[in-house]
């Protein structure tokens, strides 16, 4: 079974949407679909059918992504995890690709699909971890005019996207994990109300000896609106709130690992 997990805030048109691709393109894999709904405005009304349950949780406030997704993992009992945002499409043989890929790779804790945009153009959607450089670029107003080097690098911009390869670490919009990798009952770490929750997964996937691996093969839709692009947006206060978050977690700005010998994890 695949347990897909998503948080709703104000995106009910968009989770019908998401719903509607998983009925859709289910496949021959069984698919239980579990909703945080961090929405006191937005009652969340879908239901589940003989061949996809739903389940729809509701906290008592809105206690942010990371949180609305340990909510919802919690409840789950899929032996492999799709985290997915509600504006997630998921594409004719997504659910197949991922389960056949995740049980031939063992020691790949993170499996990331594909995105594309709605007009079908390939998002970038994976990163190299940050370095000073990039945390200051992106925040200037010279990254709209033109991509250094370095920030190319970090976004990944001359990776052969045509097999699967390993990143630093890649967008929460949609990942594949493997439940056994997670005996905790959380897998974000709740310090991160919004954003750097996938940063810091896919570090402590890298610490212990596990690859983040890109998969061009599985993919989806992702109707992405970056709000964090706004630095004065409420999202772009949040992403820079979960940035200072993660240096005092880290003490700085961590690179990738060297990854573990097996027998060592």
């Amino acid at each position: 079974m695949i347990s897909v997990l998503t948080v709703n805030y104000d995106s009910s048109a968009d989770l019908a949407e998401l719903i509607a691709s998983i009925r859709e393109h289910r496949g021959g894999v069984e698919i239980e679909l579990i909703i945080t709904n961090n929405s006191a405005s937005e009652e969340v009304a879908v239901s589940g059918d003989a061949s996809i349950p739903i389940r729809i949780l509701t906290p008592d406030s809105n206690i942010g992504f990371a949180a609305g997704v340990n909510l919802a993992y919690r409840s789950s009992r899929g032996d492999i995890l799709m985290i997915a945002n509600p504006d997630i499409r998921v594409s004719e043989g997504t659910f197949d690709a991922a389960v056949r890929f995740m049980d031939a790779s063992s020691d790949v804790g993170v499996v990331l699909p594909l995105l594309r945009s709605l007009d079908g153009s390939v998002q970038s959607s994976v990163r190299q971890f940050y370095t000073w450089a990039v945390a200051l670029y992106a925040r200037s107003p010279l990254r709209l005019l033109s991509q250094p080097s370095f920030f190319r690098r970090y976004l990944c911009g001359d990776m052969d996207r045509t097999r699967p390869t390993d990143v630093d670490w890649g967008l929460a919009a949609a990942m594949f994990l493997r439940r056994s990798d997670w005996p905790d009952p959380e897998l974000f770490d709740e310090r991160f109300f919004l954003y750097f929750e996938d940063v810091d997964l896919c570090y402590r996937v890298w610490q212990r000896g596990q690859r983040v691996t890109y998969c061009p093969h599985i993919e989806c839709i992702h109707a992405h609106r970056r709000a964090s692009s706004n630095p004065f947006s409420s999202a772009g206060w949040h992403h820079f709130q979960s940035f200072t978050r993660f240096l005092s977690k880290h003490g700085g700005l961590p690179q990738r690992p060297e990854r573990a010998p097996a027998q060592a994890r």
